[in-house]
């Protein structure tokens, strides 16, 4: 009978209850009129009849009803009740010919709450069901710059094309980089088959990952399925039985773990303090490894000759063998960039025996992530910035500290000229760099402003052309090209066809590289997991590690030169943080007040410019085809001026 079902939910409903109330959670359904107001809605948006999740169902719209469910639907009240002879109706009305007539909801970030259908809401949830069909109306809460309400919006993008509700995320840009996975530009719409196979992918997914415990992390289904797609791709993801996909959901399990933490990504600014070692586990260092010589690959997105960034890495490379000697062997493998998968290129120098391997560049990262997940032997770790993921480490010179440096040096030479900035690519360490250097220039001259171009933008025209011919010094690009030597490069002064080398950045590759391997020899790396298990690791050194350094001109002035010196003590000290001053952007919002304390991820993923730069950052379309993927991979600033 129809009644004991009621009585079955009932307890269900009880025992909800009691562990809620043990908890400290509020044990009723949540009202939507109680928490949010008239004044935080802009609007509303009828999205006429839609079928959306039961798990999405969070509540009520007033709080008439509220009190007669438990917080997951179950009904409370006695079964003597009228309530529960209706629903008891609603039940058998259900079993013999499926509840039909949809309820009215209004959604509210991404959840419902129910305004007529409660019961049949509690029905559907007790038998199982997925999905209801309900008459929705949108809440539009008023845009904010929290973090919710951007995500929220770009949400509302995303359902307008796709017309799907069943995905939520927890980082903004999480849409866009689903769209792109299933081959649509963002605001594309979707037709019905495009739609269905996303609702199938997910739900598969989401239902395993669910299974092995994903409710118990503080990630959503929707930000693992993107974890998942970045390490395995999609194309293949409707042909994977439930048993591969089990398996693999398993294999990358900890990566869903390290999202979960509010401080996932860990910087670690100095190199780890080498413990004392003995000989014989020195000679071992690696799991199971009884071979002296280890054998470490170079992966190259171009050659030395071709590429300055290249030619750097390099003399890292060559930098340990003359360290090492006969305890290390290298090897190299070029133009993974112009490779048609990457992973072959790392699937070679696994082959080959390498146990360390170094992914020189940032387009790399989604590669060395899956190919770390697959072999976990190996430790792979990728030059770039912002990795969240505890498969890979990643690794980057802290260069804002001598971009610093060389804005005091350009604000000393200059005057109250204007100072040209040729920038490489919009991410977000390259934000911090021009920044850093602009505050360099305000310190000794504040009327000076700063110029912006980007060397990624589309066109023929060189950057240096597109700044004022009137402007005599520019900070270029920190590398050259050894087959075809300029002097454009670092900070140099312009007087017509005249280039004057002043000084420029120089990363020392090789100190890195040293200092990596010898923390792995010496347990080093063993010491950085245990301290910081689940999270992604990044190597971010400076100046203080030896890493980074100023190169100067023997004719810079001499009170220049003793500036400069005394700033870089003070920086490798760290008496002295750029950042830690007030700081304006160039729309005039105050972003830190005086005697605040900037942290070092918020340097890393700065995303605006200080009130002396005059420019922007680059709209994604404005950019050339080469500088899509590395955007796109590492820290996006370009996508949110589109």
């Amino acid at each position: 009978m129809a009644i004991e079902e009621y009585t079955a939910a009932k307890k269900m409903a009880q025992k909800a209850a009691r562990s809620a109330v043990s908890n400290g959670a509020y044990p009723y359904l949540r009202a939507l009129d109680e928490f949010v107001s008239r004044e935080d809605i802009c609007g509303e948006q009828p999205l006429g009849i839609v079928d959306i999740p039961l798990d999405k169902i969070a509540g009520t719209k007033t709080s008439g009803r509220k009190n007669s469910f438990a917080n997951n639907f179950m009904p409370l009240l006695g079964e003597e009740t009228e309530f529960a002879l209706k629903w008891s109706a609603l039940y058998e009305s259900h079993m013999n010919e499926g509840i039909r007539d949809p309820i009215l909801a209004y959604e509210y970030m991404t959840r419902y709450y129910v305004q007529e259908g409660n019961k049949r809401v509690s029905v559907m949830k007790y038998v199982e069901a997925a999905s209801i069909t309900a008459n929705v109306i949108r809440l539009l809460p008023k845009k904010t710059d929290d973090p919710s309400s951007r995500i929220y919006y770009e949400y509302i993008d995303f359902y307008d094309a796709s017309k799907l509700c069943m995905i939520d995320f927890s980082a903004e840009g999480s849409y866009e980089e689903l769209c792109s996975f299933y081959g649509k530009a963002w605001k594309q719409p979707w037709d019905d088959d495009e739609r269905q196979q996303l609702r199938s992918d997910f739900s598969r997914f989401e239902q395993l990952f669910l299974e092995r415990g994903g409710d118990h992390l503080r990630v959503t289904a929707g930000d693992a399925f993107l974890v998942y797609l970045r390490v395995y791709g999609r194309k293949e993801l409707p042909f994977r039985s439930n048993y591969d996909l089990k398996n693999e959901i398993d294999r990358i399990w900890r990566e869903f773990q390290t999202q979960t933490h509010d401080r996932s990504m860990k910087l670690m600014l100095e190199p780890t303090e080498q413990p004392s070692v003995p000989l014989i586990k020195r000679i071992s260092f690696l799991n199971g490894t009884t071979s002296r010589t280890l054998k470490v690959g170079f992966i190259y997105g171009k050659t030395p000759k071709t590429s300055a960034w290249t030619y750097a890495h390099e003399l890292g490379r060559l930098h340990l063998e003359e360290v090492f000697g006969e305890q290390i062997q290298t090897k190299t493998y070029y133009h993974a960039e112009y490779q048609f998968s990457p992973m072959d290129v790392l699937e070679d120098a696994i082959r080959d025996g390498n146990q360390i391997i170094f992914t020189t560049i940032p387009y790399l990262s989604a590669a060395s992530l899956k190919a770390a997940v697959a072999h976990p032997e190996v430790k792979i770790l990728n030059c770039s910035t912002n990795s969240n993921y505890n498969s890979i480490r990643t690794y980057y010179c802290r260069m804002y500290e001598t971009k610093f440096l060389l804005g005091l040096i350009a604000g000393s030479l200059a005057g109250e000229e204007r100072i040209g900035y040729i920038a490489d690519y919009p991410i977000f360490s390259t934000i911090s760099n021009i920044n850093a250097f602009a505050l360099g220039v305000k310190m000794v001259n504040p009327k000076a402003v700063i110029q912006l171009t980007w060397s990624s933008l589309k066109g023929e025209i060189q950057p240096a052309e597109r700044l004022d011919a009137a402007i005599h010094y520019i900070s270029d690009k920190d590398f050259i090209v050894p087959e075809h030597p300029s002097r454009r490069f670092g900070l140099y002064e312009r007087d017509g066809e005249q280039l004057t080398s002043i000084a420029t950045t120089v990363c020392h590759w090789g100190k890195f590289y040293e200092q990596i391997i010898q923390g792995i020899r010496n347990d080093a790396w063993k010491t950085d997991t245990n301290e910081n298990k689940n999270r992604a690791i990044n190597y971010w050194w400076g100046m203080s590690a030896g890493v980074t350094e100023l190169i100067c001109s023997g004719k810079l002035p001499a009170e220049t030169q003793r500036l400069v010196s005394l700033m870089t003590e003070l920086i490798k000290n760290g008496q002295f943080k750029p950042f830690d001053t007030e700081l304006v952007d160039n729309e005039g919002t105050v972003r830190q007040k005086a005697g605040m304390h900037m942290s070092h991820k918020d340097i890393v993923k700065m995303d605006w410019l200080l009130e002396n730069v005059e420019g922007k950052v680059p709209a994604f379309d404005e950019l050339k085809e080469e500088a899509l993927p590395l955007v796109l991979l590492q820290g996006d600033v370009a996508q949110e001026n589109k």
